[in-house]
């Protein structure tokens, strides 16, 4: 690996979502009704979607903090932004596309998408700052990442690291509050595969999503920085959806209701 001067760094590689009255027939009408259109409303009311762009340059150690950190030195980047997450128990995230090219140095044009690449050092051992938890990845460099907090500001003891390593392949994951996990395309493939499901943490209240970043991407090992010199952005369409069995009971609780209302 070639060393950087404070302007820019030099890498090495090479890369590649009106009832009737007094009727008592009528109140089980009103009753069914009111339990279907609860039924309808979980699907409309509690299952969002929604769009966020992410820029190269958010920084995920940054989730949950008023300024983006730089421990690593040479630019600590831009906050990365967040999703306001809806409070239900066992909510689950999916991420139906999430498209666009960013680079780790943009004065040497590398660009990868989503999932990552394999400029710079080949691959990324970052470590924790500040109550987020680094990440690392035997092969990849420059991958979209997330991490759910509670609405506190993170600070201390910081999660676990997530090895990344087998991420894009496992067809859902549970992270912690504060750890940061691999999302790239969100899909068990390089922009093929199936749709991976993201576990939401209970007392998660936002999801961030950025890229985990240093010197060399921290090989050996390193904390956070080396922002400033990058670029470009991907968009990322989002799910969240309460627990299947809210609406397998809600749905079932309806059914039964509408069975006794026939007969």
């Amino acid at each position: 690996m070639f060393a950087m001067d404070p302007v820019g760094r030099t890498r090495v590689g090479a890369g590649p979502v009106s009832p009737r009255p007094h009727t008592a027939g009528c109140k089980r009408s009103i009753l069914v009704l009111a339990l279907v259109a609860g039924t309808l409303g979980l699907a409309s009311h509690d299952a969002r979607a929604g769009y966020v762009s992410v820029n190269g340059t958010s920084n995920i150690f940054g989730a949950g903090h008023a300024v983006a950190p730089d421990p690593g030195s040479y630019g600590p980047g831009t906050l990365p932004p967040a999703i306001d997450l809806f409070a239900a128990p066992g909510r689950t995230l999916t991420f139906d596309m999430v498209a666009g090219q960013v680079s780790c140095l943009t004065s040497m044009g590398w660009y990868n998408g989503p999932d990552g690449g394999t400029y710079a050092t080949g691959d990324t051992d970052i470590l924790s700052f500040n109550g987020i938890s680094g990440i690392t990845h035997a092969t990849r460099t420059m991958f979209l990442v997330g991490v759910f907090t509670d609405g506190t500001v993170p600070e201390g003891a910081a999660p676990s690291r997530q090895n990344a390593s087998s991420a894009s392949s496992a067809l859902s994951w549970s992270p912690q509050l504060f750890q940061t996990f691999f999302i790239g395309d969100g899909l068990t493939g390089e922009g093929t595969g199936s749709v991976q499901v993201f576990h939401v943490p209970d007392g998660a209240t936002k999801l961030y999503l950025g890229f985990a970043d240093a010197y060399g991407f921290g090989d050996p090992i390193g904390l956070p920085g080396s922002y400033n010199d990058n670029s470009g952005s991907v968009d990322v369409f989002y799910k969240m959806v309460p627990a299947p069995s809210t609406f397998a009971f809600a749905a079932g609780g309806a059914s039964l209701l509408l069975a006794r209302r026939r007969r």
